[in-house]
C-alpha cells in the first residue's frame, strides 16, 4: 500500500522502475504460453534421435598442490606442482617440476581409467600444445605414464586423447619462461 501511495504521489523514478518490471511481467506471461509448431518439433527430435544423450566431458581440477596450505615455520622453496584431474572417463595425475636452467620445465604424468578392469591407459596420444600449435607429443606406456622435458612458456595446455572425438585439453598453471620462486605458484 505504501509503495502504490508512493508511486501515486508522483515519483518519476519509482513510476519508470515499475513500468519496466510491469513490462518484463507481460514478456514472461506471453513466453509462458508460447509452444513451438509441433513440425518443428518433429525435425529437431528426429536430428538427435540417432546421436543419444552426450554425456558431459567436463574436466574437474580435484587437487592442486599449490592450494594446500603450508606449515608455518617451514620456508618456501621451489618445489614441484602437482594436480589431479578427473574426466568421466580418466584420472590424469600431473607433477609440473622446475628444472636448474630458469627456461625449462619437466612435466611427468599419468592416465588411468575410471571405469573396467584395466585400470592402466596404455596407448593414449599425449600432446603438449602452445594453444593448438604441438609442441610435444608422446604416447602413454604401460603403466599409463608419459613425460615432456621443454621450454617454459605461457600459454601450455596438454591434449589427452584415445582417439580424436574424445580430446581432453588441460590448462598448465605455474609454467613460465623465468625461475620458478615460491611467490610466483601461489
Amino acid at each position: 500500500m505504501a509503495m502504490q501511495q508512493h508511486i501515486d504521489s508522483g515519483c518519476r523514478k519509482c513510476s519508470d522502475t515499475l513500468r519496466t518490471w510491469q513490462g518484463v511481467l507481460s514478456i514472461a506471461d506471453a513466453e509462458a504460453t508460447f509452444a513451438p509448431p509441433d513440425d518443428a518439433v518433429h525435425v529437431v527430435r528426429s536430428q538427435f534421435a540417432a546421436i543419444g544423450p552426450i554425456v558431459s566431458r567436463g574436466v574437474r581440477l580435484v587437487f592442486d598442490s599449490m592450494l594446500q596450505p603450508v606449515t608455518a615455520g617451514i620456508r618456501g622453496s621451489v618445489t614441484a606442482r602437482q594436480f589431479l584431474f578427473e574426466t568421466n572417463d580418466y584420472y590424469i595425475d600431473l607433477r609440473l617440476e622446475p628444472r636448474a636452467e630458469p627456461t625449462r620445465a619437466h612435466l611427468v604424468g599419468q592416465v588411468l581409467n575410471r571405469a573396467g578392469t584395466d585400470r592402466v591407459a596404455q596407448g593414449v596420444a599425449v600432446r603438449l600444445q602452445e594453444g593448438r600449435l604441438p609442441v610435444a607429443q608422446t604416447s602413454t606406456n604401460e603403466f599409463g605414464e608419459f613425460q615432456f622435458e621443454f621450454e617454459a612458456a605461457g600459454g601450455l595446455c596438454l591434449s589427452i586423447s584415445r582417439d580424436e572425438v574424445n580430446e581432453v585439453v588441460l590448462p598448465l598453471y605455474g609454467v613460465q619462461a623465468k625461475p620458478l620462486i615460491r611467490k610466483d605458484l601461489d
